[in-house]
């Protein structure tokens, strides 16, 4: 029996559409745009209090009440907080990266609390039953395959080798339950792309 080991993730370069890589250099730049909003509002309102103290500049500072030196405090801080905000709900409009796999937390909460559930009394034969109607395990494997396509795409045999074994496990996995259908000329290509017999 061959064993597999894991192989070191290598880098390969991807080829992306333009307007995806323009999208990502502007979601960066406008997340360095709010990361530095904090120093930039913060210096303003040094500024304003040390031309304030001094009595120096525009009438507006200069001659400026405790009250009317706090209303502008309140009034550059609601800005930094609005700029930050406006700012980041762009970015996350834009980033092009923002879904990509978000549904697999939200799967991993629910079957937390499926966890949760049977833990407390759920009963065991229905969410089994579940487990093997909704055909989670099945889907899961269709899921890494098609990852492993996409990196035997950009030839990263390093990486398809480790994601087609775990294809095998969970192929493996689906037949026990007793609902997997094994394609045998599918499997004996995903354990000859692994080093298997």
């Amino acid at each position: 029996m061959t064993e597999l080991t894991a192989s070191p993730r290598k880098t390969v370069a991807r080829t992306e559409p333009r307007n995806v890589i323009v999208r990502r250099f502007v979601t960066r730049a406008l997340r360095r745009a709010v990361d530095g909003s904090d120093l930039f509002f913060s210096s303003a309102l040094l500024v304003l209090a040390v031309l304030w103290f001094a009595h120096t500049g525009p009438t507006w500072i200069a001659k400026a009440t405790d009250w009317q030196m706090i209303g502008y405090g309140v009034i550059l801080y609601g800005a930094n907080r609005l700029y930050d905000g406006v700012v980041e709900g762009i970015a996350n409009t834009l980033d092009p990266d923002r879904f990509d796999g978000d549904v697999l937390f939200e799967m991993s909460e629910s079957l937390r609390a499926l966890r949760t559930d049977i833990e407390t009394g759920a009963d065991t034969d229905n969410v089994l039953d579940s487990l093997v109607a909704s055909r989670v395990i099945e889907e899961l494997s269709g899921t890494v395959r098609s990852i492993s396509q996409q990196y035997a795409a950009l030839g990263d045999e390093d990486e398809v080798q480790r994601l087609m074994a775990v294809v095998l496990h969970l192929r493996h996995a689906d037949e026990n339950l007793g609902y997997g259908t094994l394609n045998a000329e599918l499997d004996a290509v995903e354990r000859s792309s692994v080093g298997l017999s």
